[in-house]
């Protein structure tokens, strides 16, 4: 892992302000894939951002559908009364994809972030087009029994 400087935000507006004045910058909470793919050298921040407590929280019914705030848990939105009532399969999804425990740290922002969880892609001897595009896929030729569900291709 390279050497990266580390900033607490206290605000949206601090770390907007901190990324755009370093385009090198990466925003932290829990930080678990980001930090693995650090370990590997696939991320190289010069600064990471640490969001974790700022206010986005909320979970709100809109006019047009629903809004999650990047550090709502995977727990509370699949507890929120208006998520069950209105949005049955999101919860259903979130009870299933993952143990309690995982849910109680798992945010939105975080799932959305995450990167893939190919062992090639993590693994830097393998071709991986999403680690570098253009290089192909060992998925594709490699050991792929649980990779692709759906199958796969030269893009990954």
């Amino acid at each position: 892992m390279r050497n990266f400087s580390y900033v607490r935000a206290t605000s949206v507006k601090e770390a907007v302000q901190q990324a755009s004045t370093n385009s090198n910058s990466m925003f932290i909470a829990g930080g678990t894939n980001l930090v693995d793919r650090m370990k590997v050298f696939l991320d190289e921040p010069s600064q990471l951002i640490d969001i974790t407590r700022l206010e986005m929280t909320r979970i709100e019914q809109t006019g047009d559908g629903l809004r999650l705030g990047a550090l709502v848990s995977n727990t509370a939105v699949a507890d929120h009364p208006e998520v069950r009532r209105n949005y049955p399969m999101l919860a259903r999804a979130i009870l299933l994809g993952a143990s309690q425990q995982i849910r109680n740290v798992a945010t939105t922002g975080g799932n959305l972030l995450q990167r893939t969880r190919c062992p090639y892609y993590y693994d830097t001897a393998f071709d991986c087009n999403k680690r570098e595009p253009g290089t192909g896929c060992a998925a594709l030729t490699g050991i792929n029994r649980i990779h692709a569900l759906f199958g796969a291709s030269d893009q990954c």
